[in-house]
């Protein structure tokens, strides 16, 4: 496959660069600053492009397979419009190229808590309610991917953190997580790469946890 990836240059982002060129597929790091991308490699190629420009953004997703967005506000508490906004053009750069698949890094704060324990609802409540703009803003981004014709999947992910990939997690259609319970950035890196080049989760949105 072809990959574009927004937020290539993050925690989740970067795995994902590199984790789908070891598995053989070329990539286009979209990013605002290139040369904050330290990695080379003759399958990477590095695009000028920022998320609240359509037009670098189309400019950067001609002729992939599909884009993986892992971008993300650098602040919780202070999101903006960054994810709505960002998402708004890049489903629109998507349609505009013909680009036919869009796999989204969101987060278990978006959860209506079906699947999950009592306990896991009240913990993702908790982090909700301290983080509401947050949370408004990913339900904006997630509502206008659901509205596109693209052959999308939205992964909710737990609490991440640093570290290699540990495996055995579970992922699905609203199934019982941990939400406290740590998974790898490279996991999810992995599980958004599955999601690229298959159809068997298209147009679901993905639980992935332990």
């Amino acid at each position: 496959m072809k990959l574009a990836v927004f937020g290539a240059t993050g925690g989740t982002g970067t795995q994902v660069v590199d984790n789908a060129l070891k598995s053989g597929h070329s990539v286009v790091a979209v990013v605002r600053r290139p040369d904050a991308v330290a990695m080379k490699h003759p399958a990477l190629t590095v695009a000028k492009g920022d998320v609240l420009d359509q037009a670098s953004i189309v400019a950067g997703i001609v002729g992939v397979d599909a884009v993986i967005s892992t971008f993300g506000p650098a602040s919780n508490k202070r999101p903006g419009t960054l994810m709505s906004e960002g998402i708004a053009n890049i489903v629109a750069a998507c349609e505009q190229t013909s680009v036919p698949k869009l796999v989204f890094e969101s987060g278990l704060i978006t959860t209506d808590g079906e699947g999950l324990s009592v306990l896991a609802r009240i913990g993702v409540g908790m982090f909700r309610s301290l983080n509401h703009k947050l949370y408004e803003d990913k339900v904006l981004a997630e509502t206008t991917i659901r509205a596109s014709g693209l052959a999308w999947v939205i992964v909710r992910a737990p609490t991440l953190g640093d570290g290699p990939a540990r495996g055995g997690y579970k992922h699905g259609v609203a199934i019982a997580v941990n939400p406290a319970k740590k998974l790898a950035h490279a996991d999810v890196a992995d599980f958004l790469i599955a999601c690229a080049g298959n159809t068997a989760a298209d147009r679901t949105t993905q639980v992935i946890g332990y």
